[in-house]
């Protein structure tokens, strides 16, 4: 398939009834050339869709961390992850699994497995993360496609 390139500042129909998770609202289309592409490789009609700040609002779980928003994601928009914690996890199961089974934003090195569960502040260059959460883990296995597919629409939200 033809590489999809989506302007970021083309203008955009809003589409209604959109629903992610538990939220529903409306959101930015992104186009029939978008809409024709996903649905060619999906085999039955898709959308891509953009999520519309300004007039949509999906608080996180104010249990974690009160007053922030997130768009598409499912839960919070950072998953940080450590390839220390992907190698120990590797070395208890027969067949390895990569890293983008567990979809991480960021993924750090240097540090002993499993120490990202602990961290309360991190920091990279002029950025402050909070560390509200663990993530739970499942076992879902994401091509690649789809994979980059739910990257861009992190990035595109």
């Amino acid at each position: 398939m033809d590489t999809l390139k989506v302007p970021l500042a083309a203008e955009h129909t809003t589409l209604d009834d959109v629903s992610v998770w538990e939220w529903s609202g409306s959101a930015y289309d992104e186009g029939a050339e978008a809409a024709e592409w996903l649905s060619a490789y999906f085999g039955k009609p898709s959308r891509l869709v953009r999520f519309k700040e300004e007039s949509e609002i999906r608080p996180t779980n104010p249990k974690y961390a009160q007053g922030y928003k997130i768009t598409f994601t499912d839960c919070f928009p950072f998953l940080i992850a450590s390839q220390g914690s992907l190698d120990a996890q590797n070395d208890l199961l027969k067949e390895h699994v990569p890293i983008n089974r567990f979809r991480p934003n960021i993924l750090v090195d240097g540090c002993h497995p499993y120490a990202e569960d602990l961290w309360k502040t991190i920091k990279i260059n002029k950025l402050t993360f909070d560390g509200v959460k663990l993530c739970d883990r499942y076992k879902v296995k994401f091509p690649d496609l789809v994979l980059r597919l739910s990257m861009l629409a992190t990035i595109l939200s």
